[in-house]
């Protein structure tokens, strides 16, 4: 809900993405924590609060930790 976040700071969350830039259609698993809580949203939307998380780990090939910004409520889950 807008302006009441269901995580809170530090909290162990994970998401899922697709990368239709570099590897088309592939998803992957995002492991990592709460690490800034945008309650109403951001300039791209403000109809759910979002989230940036550091990830810790993930089958993404990149290097971790890395900060994904901008994750919507709805795409995250609790560890």
């Amino acid at each position: 809900m807008i302006g009441k976040p269901k995580f809170k700071l530090d909290d162990k969350v994970q998401f899922d993405i697709v990368d239709n830039r570099d590897f088309p259609n592939e998803k992957y698993t995002l492991k990592g924590t709460v690490y800034i809580i945008d309650a109403y949203g951001t300039f791209e939307q403000n109809e759910e609060p979002s989230y940036d998380i550091m990830v810790e780990s993930g089958d993404y090939p990149i290097g971790y930790p890395c900060l994904f910004k901008h994750i919507i409520e709805s795409e995250v889950s609790k560890c």
